[in-house]
């Protein structure tokens, strides 16, 4: 949830490892581990908990799609493929 400061900006969204889990359809132990691991991953630790937020994870998760992924993303969505 972004909210107004009183500088005129908006203030980051930062996301519970739970909600990433559920956003890439994982385990949160799998969230979690990938932010102990990989210090490319946007995580910010308050004491004991953890914290990913929004807009620097979605250019990391970019980043991280492979590139066959990448393409298929972009591609139209229909309900059958077809044979070029």
């Amino acid at each position: 949830m972004a909210t107004e400061g009183n500088g005129g900006g908006a203030l980051p969204t930062f996301l519970t490892a739970r909600q990433v889990a559920d956003m890439l359809q994982v385990d949160e132990r799998t969230i979690l581990r990938w932010a102990q691991h990989d210090a490319s991953m946007p995580a910010t630790r308050f004491g004991r908990v953890v914290r990913f937020e929004r807009e620097p994870l979605l250019r990391w998760l970019a980043r991280k799609q492979p590139r066959s992924a990448r393409v298929l993303a972009g591609a139209p969505r229909q309900g059958t493929w077809s044979a070029a």
